[in-house]
């Protein structure tokens, strides 16, 4: 008759033993891999580069809003235009031409919101300073801009719709940002130093907007008007409390 051979009961310092010899090499597979100052260094040489020169930029956002507590996923798609200029400040314009039709618009320090269906525009006063502080984030933002504002870190680098990019995270140090953006996650592309893609925390609960940028121009020729809402006659304007 064969007999089966039964394995030995592993004692549980054995276990205990094996434990600490593989501990190690998990800690290695969970815990982030620490960035060199060095490869930061190198992020804010390349925004350093296009800041300069960034006069404006137009290409095509995707936008996802997700809301946590009802877990609701809200998405839509345009087109982005943006000017700055030391005379008139900064200029924005998206459309969203999917899945309805809508326009925001920056001018200075008011934002206003055109929807067409309804024929009503929302205009709100914003403190100057946000636009580029959280709307534009990392938009011909100098490295001195980011670290004045924000605590920076480098996460690493990361191929975004085929772009090489750095992943950065910056916690805002205003209290007034932090009401409205509790922290960004930013990917700035490594051929342009412009963002590829930003992810914005608006709440503590988990609500964030996912932003992602493609077929991006700088410095097309774009005129004020370019950048300015077109409202109809009967258009009802709105002054909304935020």
């Amino acid at each position: 008759m064969k007999r089966t051979r039964m394995s030995a009961p592993v004692h549980p310092r054995g276990r205990r033993f094996v434990f600490l010899r593989l501990g190690p090499a998990i800690a290695l597979l969970v815990l982030p891999t620490l960035v060199p100052a060095a490869a930061l260094d190198e992020v804010f040489t390349a925004m350093d580069k296009t800041a300069p020169q960034f006069r404006g930029v137009t290409g095509d956002i995707q936008r996802d809003v997700y809301t946590a507590v009802v877990d609701d996923h809200s998405q839509d798609s345009g087109v982005i235009k943006v000017k700055r200029d030391k005379t008139h400040g900064t200029l924005m314009l998206i459309e969203f031409t999917s899945p309805a039709l809508k326009y925001l618009a920056i001018d200075g320090d008011k934002a206003s919101v055109y929807t067409p269906q309804t024929k009503t525009v929302q205009e709100v006063d914003i403190k100057k300073g946000l636009v580029d502080q959280f709307l534009l984030l990392g938009f011909g933002a100098s490295s001195e801009d980011l670290k004045e504002h924000y605590d920076v870190q480098l996460l690493g680098t990361e191929t975004v719709d085929g772009h090489p990019t750095w992943h950065l995270q910056l916690i805002p140090k205003s209290p007034d940002i932090l009401k409205n953006l509790k922290k960004a996650e930013l990917w700035i592309g490594q051929a342009h130093g412009l963002p590829v893609r930003e992810k914005l925390y608006t709440s503590a609960r988990g609500d964030y907007q996912l932003v992602t940028y493609s077929h991006m121009r700088l410095n097309p020729p774009l005129s004020d008007g370019d950048l300015k809402l077109k409202l109809p006659k009967g258009v009802t304007v709105e002054h909304p409390r935020l």
